[in-house]
């Protein structure tokens, strides 16, 4: 709509005109986007993650023959770019990340319409996580050539913005240039400027909410491929929200701040802070309502004897099950396209703990337990 050709109106019209427009056009049913296309593509780029029992052969290898199976595959490229520049896990750890972040910036190219608006409001999960780096980042005095191998340009920002933001003289420099985003704006809820706050997890629970609900207040379920979406995010919120709850009840935590995400599909916020302070019989009898229960009993069973870390890994497990469950029932939605987003960061994950792992020199057993596979 070319609002800007509209003459002598008033700044308060045009914002009013502009925001029915965008009412009518988030209610109108109808999808736009190259879905057949892109589901083809990201199914040829599914066919390309590491198969599970691969991460039994990188277990078995040491540093170098990691870095040499990698370069023969999926991630040749990037371990050809930086193989002047970085060595051992370092490489290894860039290359996962750059090619994390090309693959998902081309399925964003090749995607249109509405598809491409969908996914790319997925993706700036990656800015959240690459802005909370850089913050503790500065917090902490870390260098910034450091700090450049833990982001992952995927989302809106760039990598050339996020180097900004590394190279800035200041948290106060990093704020001036995140003006009217969530960033900025969630210091603004909290009534500091960033030399006030000494505790920033209270910043880091806040940008995560306001994130989550921008994302589902920016899916409208006027169309199926909407509706789909949502209930994938939804569903998404109810995991993260089960694993606060389930380390938060083993820590016998208690916070003053909010640290559950509005908006799940199951799991309501007043029912995640009733569910925190249960024994565990009642926890049990609790979660017994939901259905991810049957998936993680076994695990909340033994906790005990197992340990928290273990139970979070197969609830993440139950995630990646749930998401190829149901890309395979809606094959020509959105749900592949974002299960295969999960099914590759998961895998530069575990790609990263077992190369961790291997250099600070934990047994094979160890690393195997950390990975989600």
């Amino acid at each position: 709509m070319a609002l800007e050709s509209i003459q002598g109106v008033t700044e308060d019209l045009r914002a009013r005109v502009l925001k029915r427009y965008r009412w009518i056009r988030d209610r109108i049913p109808l999808e736009s986007g190259n879905y057949p296309y892109v589901t083809a593509r990201v199914k040829a780029k599914r066919a390309s993650l590491l198969p599970k029992e691969t991460y039994d052969r990188l277990l078995l290898m040491g540093i170098p023959e990691i870095a040499r199976f990698l370069g023969e595959r999926e991630y040749k490229a990037e371990m050809l770019a930086l193989g002047a520049k970085y060595s051992g896990v370092d490489l290894i750890e860039n290359a996962v990340s750059r090619n994390l972040a090309e693959t998902y910036n081309k399925i964003y190219d090749f995607s249109e319409g509405g598809l491409r608006a969908m996914i790319g409001r997925y993706l700036d999960r990656y800015d959240l996580e690459n802005i909370k780096t850089i913050v503790r980042a500065k917090t902490y005095g870390a260098a910034a050539e450091d700090v450049a191998e833990d982001l992952v340009p995927a989302g809106s920002f760039s990598e050339e913005f996020l180097t900004q933001l590394v190279d800035a003289p200041s948290l106060d420099a990093v704020f001036r240039e995140l003006e009217d985003t969530i960033y900025a704006n969630a210091l603004s809820i909290l009534g500091k400027k960033p030399g006030d706050v000494s505790n920033w997890s209270d910043w880091e629970d806040l940008i995560s909410r306001l994130y989550y609900a921008e994302l589902l207040a920016s899916i409208p379920t006027a169309t199926d491929a909407n509706r789909l979406m949502r209930q994938f995010v939804e569903r998404e919120i109810d995991i993260l929200n089960l694993k606060t709850l389930l380390r938060a009840w083993s820590a016998k935590a208690k916070f003053q701040r909010e640290i559950f995400l509005d908006g799940g599909f199951e799991m309501t916020v007043d029912e995640l802070h009733e569910l925190v302070t249960l024994d565990k019989p009642n926890l049990i009898q609790g979660l017994q309502a939901y259905s991810f229960y049957e998936d993680i009993a076994a695990a909340l069973e033994k906790v005990e004897e197992t340990g928290i870390g273990v139970l979070i890994r197969r609830v993440e497990k139950v995630h990646l099950l749930g998401a190829a469950r149901y890309a395979h029932l809606h094959p020509l939605s959105i749900l592949p396209i974002l299960d295969f987003i999960v099914l590759k960061d998961r895998e530069a994950t575990n790609i990263r703990l077992i190369a961790r792992g291997k250099e600070s020199g934990l047994p094979v057993e160890t690393i195997r337990e950390l990975l989600v596979v």
